[in-house]
């Protein structure tokens, strides 16, 4: 049999999650899913008696945390190669 070499790859996780959105379909999908679940967070918050601001940062960082959850997992998915690195 020849003489077959395996190669295995890590992903670069300090990569995946630092990295901002950098391809053009990226940023599009990381904005408008951003949009929609600030909306989503936002509204049942908008009628309440808390203050304006405090609502908008109360919608803001669950909207924001999975946005970027979301761009990491499509990352990890559908392009590892090129956020992996080569190990022997």
């Amino acid at each position: 049999m020849a003489n077959k070499t395996v190669k295995t790859a890590r992903m670069d996780l300090q990569k995946i999650f630092l990295t901002p959105p950098n391809t053009r379909k990226e940023k599009i999908t990381f904005f408008i899913l951003l949009l929609m679940l600030f909306i989503l967070f936002f509204a049942p918050v908008c009628f309440s008696t808390i203050h304006p601001v405090r609502a908008v940062l109360m919608s803001c960082a669950p909207a924001l945390s999975l946005s970027w959850g979301w761009t990491v997992l499509m990352r990890s998915l559908f392009r590892k190669k090129e956020f992996s690195r080569e190990c022997r």
